[in-house]
């Protein structure tokens, strides 16, 4: 038998990105993430599904296949990303005997905690919007999230919460919600891109699961200046390593820190195709203690959005996928309402022009597959003679 050359672990619920950022660069890797999309599976050595019903990391799938797939002897490492806030110790489990590249995951418990982390921010001067963690008397106005969540799905309007409900609630306020990616070595930071993002209101004008971004964003020279030096802050305290990234909410020459997400994020691919110094090696450079060779953003701005699915879908074999899209789900699978179905890119970073490019892209995608699979089912019907 022959034995596998080593590669690393990329363990999140869609490692799709990471993936293709290692493979530009001929680094192996093993991928586990929940969708198992047929893109993922191209960009890596090996990959297998480690979803739960809900579409969550499932622990005991997760830490069976990595042991089958790519075995501490056979690891060079473990690269992380969304997926374990809520679950640290997994991550911790999945490090065993694997040099682990990403931030601790005991710092990734605090950093998800919402008492520690706003507390941090008021003791380090750092603005924040205000947090309470009872449900406010009146609720108008506040957002209700859950700690540990990733994704935005998980955030809803404070007065449609009821009973004891673990969520903590959060001063919703106006301006633009941006996304700054950085990367650290513990001690110092490198700001690879400001995008701005927004939400994804398809079902509900209330929803606030995550819809896209458009990197290449300007927010003022001083505005600029005041959040890198609040990362720079939260980096020395932290020590925070690799690419991570913080969410904030800028009005006019105010800026306010939502959360801070400690590991790669979902705008990291907005920033990496084509580049010189590739953002999984940097990644990996950085979380040894190394400054990254970081040589600013591209001026072409890039955008994504995911498409979600507003009914049952089954994915036809014969599916033509455009070139702009990817996490393509495999022939033959099904997505539920609300999962997402695909992403879709574009090019460019004036926000309304690209958003319509994507719009447009979106309505596509959910014309095109329905139709396809109303025939497809049709003609499973007569086959059987439904």
């Amino acid at each position: 038998m022959s034995i596998k050359p080593e590669s690393y672990l990329v363990a999140a619920l869609s490692g799709r990105a990471l993936a293709q950022s290692a493979q530009a660069v001929s680094i192996p890797v093993t991928v586990l993430d929940v969708y198992g999309d047929a893109d993922t599976q191209a960009a890596a050595e090996s990959s297998a599904r480690i979803g739960d019903a809900r579409l969550q990391i499932s622990r005991d799938r997760l830490l069976e296949a990595a042991e089958r797939l790519c075995p501490p002897r056979r690891c060079s490492g473990v690269v992380y990303g969304a997926g374990f806030e809520s679950d640290p110790q997994t991550l911790t489990d999945l490090a065993a005997g694997r040099e682990l590249f990403g931030n601790d995951p005991a710092l990734l418990r605090d950093i998800s905690t919402p008492r520690y982390f706003f507390s941090l921010l008021d003791r380090l001067g750092i603005p924040h919007p205000q947090v309470t963690y009872r449900r406010p008397a009146d609720s108008i106005g506040w957002l209700a999230k859950r700690p540990g969540s990733s994704g935005g799905a998980h955030i809803i309007p404070a007065n449609r919460v009821t009973g004891s409900s673990g969520h903590y609630y959060q001063r919703k306020l106006p301006g633009r919600i941006m996304s700054v990616l950085f990367l650290a070595n513990g001690r110092r930071m490198a700001i690879i891109g400001i995008s701005e993002q927004w939400r994804d209101t398809t079902d509900s004008p209330e929803c606030y699961r995550y819809g896209g971004a458009v990197s290449g964003q300007y927010i003022g020279s001083a505005l600029c200046l005041e959040v890198k030096h609040a990362i720079q802050t939260l980096v020395h305290w932290l020590s925070l390593r690799g690419l991570n990234g913080v969410d904030i909410v800028v009005d006019k020459n105010e800026f306010y820190v939502l959360e801070i997400n400690g590991r790669p994020t979902a705008t990291t691919e907005l920033y990496d195709p084509g580049r010189p110094d590739n953002l999984f090696r940097q990644h990996l450079v950085c979380c040894r203690g190394d400054m990254p060779s970081f040589h600013g953003s591209s001026v072409t701005g890039r955008a994504h959005a995911v498409v979600y699915a507003d009914c049952e879908i089954t994915v036809p074999n014969d599916t033509h996928w455009p070139g702009w899209c990817s996490d393509i789900p495999e022939a033959g699978s099904t997505i539920l309402p609300g999962e997402p179905v695909c992403t879709v890119h574009a090019v460019g970073n004036h926000v309304p022009r690209v958003r319509g490019v994507l719009d447009r892209r979106s309505r596509m995608i959910r014309d095109m597959l329905p139709a396809v699979t109303a025939r497809e089912s049709l003609t499973r019907r007569i086959a059987t003679g439904g």
